[in-house]
C-alpha cells in the first residue's frame, strides 16, 4: 500500500458486503468514499449527503480498467423542486465519487492530492425520482502523468442510464506542476 497525501475520511460509507470480505483496493477506495477529511474549520464541505442517502460501496477494481460502484438512495435535500435528482447534485455525486476511484490509484507525486476539475461533462438523459435507488459506476478511461479522464454513470436499478459523465482532472502534485 502506498502513502496518500489528502486523508481519508474519518466516516466511510458502508458496504454491501462485510469489510472483511473487501480486497485491500475496496478498502482503499471505502477510505476514500465519502470525501477526504476537510481542512476548512468545522470540517464543513460541499456535500451530497453520503450518510443520509445510505451510500454504501457496492464493488470496486483496480482494473484494467479501475472500476467502481456505489448504491445509494436520492433523498430530498438532493433534489429540484420537481423532485428530480437536481442537475448540480448529480455533478457533485460524480466529481467526488469518480475522484475516489482517483485517489485509490494515486501514488505520491501522481494525484495524490486529488487533482483538481479541468472539464466536468454530465448529459441527463432520464430524471432521478425521489426516492429512487440507484447505482452510480465510475471507470478509469486515461490516467496520464498530468492529466486523467474518467466515466461515470448514474443508472437505475433495472440498468436504465439516467446521467452520463465524463471527468477530466489535472494532477496539482508539486512534482507534477
Amino acid at each position: 500500500m502506498h502513502q496518500h497525501s489528502v486523508l481519508p475520511s474519518t466516516m466511510p460509507a458502508a458496504t454491501v458486503r462485510p469489510i472483511s470480505d473487501l480486497s485491500p483496493f475496496e478498502q482503499l477506495v471505502l477510505s476514500y468514499s465519502t470525501g477526504p477529511q476537510s481542512p476548512n474549520e468545522g470540517g464543513e464541505v460541499w456535500d451530497y449527503f453520503p450518510s443520509a442517502s445510505n451510500l454504501r460501496l457496492e464493488s470496486a477494481t483496480p482494473g484494467p480498467p479501475a472500476r467502481v460502484s456505489y448504491l445509494l438512495t436520492v433523498i430530498p435535500k438532493q433534489c429540484n423542486y420537481l423532485g428530480s435528482l437536481h442537475g448540480g447534485c448529480a455533478a457533485t455525486i460524480v466529481d467526488i465519487l469518480s475522484s475516489t476511484l482517483l485517489l485509490a490509484l494515486s501514488k505520491p507525486g501522481q494525484y495524490s492530492l486529488g487533482g483538481v476539475s479541468r472539464n466536468l461533462k454530465l448529459t441527463y438523459l432520464r430524471p432521478v425520482p425521489v426516492g429512487s435507488e440507484i447505482r452510480v459506476m465510475c471507470e478509469m478511461v486515461h490516467m496520464g502523468k498530468r492529466m486523467v479522464l474518467l466515466r461515470a454513470e448514474i443508472q437505475r436499478m433495472d440498468g436504465g442510464i439516467c446521467v452520463v459523465a465524463e471527468h477530466e482532472k489535472a494532477n496539482t502534485d508539486p512534482a507534477a506542476i
